[in-house]
């Protein structure tokens, strides 16, 4: 008599025992649910997260170089400003301003790399760290930073006086448009992405968790964070650097140092900014870690 009536009377036998699931309406059977329906729900997990990681690195960049560019605008529109009014002055001033260059010229051909070295270290360095540290935002110890900015700027203008002699090799003197654009693409777009602006965010990035030695090298080489740092120093310099570039390159050689010198005093600052906040976007450098304050403006290098 077992089961033969819920059979006769068309009913489903129901299981017993421990076959008995105690399921809220609505929720997924787990006797239904398979291992391949399982691992199929894992790609479709993976891949927002990666979507997601790249949004949130695009954005870090695009905050770090908006923020830092909007405190500094107004050193980054008064070397432009004063970049053109030089070239005014050069092409417009006739006998009035002429002699004042010609004279720059003649030192800058008497002392060559002498000129390059110690201006460029004067312009990127030790002004923009007065101005910094007059402002509150050059990092301590003021002497260990004003040393750094010193020596990093003694080789960056040694290296882009050759860069400027290796570019009149290769395009000429002239300062017509089309020598101008060369230069300026050479500069931009092969100097910068591979050699100079990979260097700067090495080396800042090393400045700013306290130049350690071996030990906390490894954090100033994350990939993650020096991509960023990169990523920003590369941005900020293309949109100093393309119209900055246009004026130095529309002078003759022998004063396309002293053109590069004025404009490179408030970019040298725009740019610390900018690598003291990429820095501390991915993490904080173990000077502020220890610390426990925030994370303030770093000046007075490239």
């Amino acid at each position: 008599f077992g089961s033969g009536v819920p059979r006769a009377l068309g009913l489903q036998a129901m299981p017993v025992g421990p076959d008995i699931i105690d399921e809220e309406p609505g929720t997924p059977s787990t006797a239904t649910a398979t291992p391949e329906k399982a691992l199929n729900t894992e790609p479709q997990d993976e891949s927002p997260t990666k979507s997601s990681r790249v949004c949130l690195f695009v954005q870090e960049v695009r905050t770090t170089v908006r923020g830092s560019l909007r405190e500094a605008r107004v050193p980054t529109l008064f070397s432009l400003v004063v970049g053109m009014v030089l070239i005014a002055l050069y092409y417009g001033g006739g006998a009035a301003t002429r002699p004042a260059f010609d004279a720059l010229a003649e030192l800058k051909s008497e002392t060559g790399l002498w000129f390059a070295v110690v201006s460029t270290c004067l312009f990127g360095g030790v002004l923009p760290s007065m101005v910094m540290a007059a402002m509150g935002g050059l990092q301590r110890p003021y002497g260990v930073n004003l040393l750094f900015n010193v020596l990093l700027w003694a080789l960056l203008g040694l290296c882009v006086d050759k860069l400027y002699e290796l570019q009149g090799i290769l395009f000429g003197d002239q300062q017509d448009a089309p020598t101008i654009v060369r230069k300026v693409l050479f500069d931009q777009f092969v100097w910068n992405p591979f050699l100079a602006v990979p260097f700067l965010a090495v080396v800042f990035r090393w400045r700013d968790f306290g130049f350690p030695l071996w030990k906390g090298c490894q954090d100033v080489l994350r990939p993650s964070s020096l991509l960023l740092a990169y990523c920003s120093t590369l941005l900020t310099c293309w949109g100093s650097w393309i119209p900055g570039t246009s004026v130095v390159y529309a002078f003759p050689e022998v004063l396309q140092i002293p053109a590069f010198n004025i404009i490179l005093f408030s970019y040298s600052i725009v740019i610390s900014i900018i690598s003291q906040r990429a820095s501390s976007s991915g993490e904080s450098p173990p000077a502020q870690q220890n610390s426990g304050e925030p994370a303030q403006d770093v000046g007075g290098a490239v």
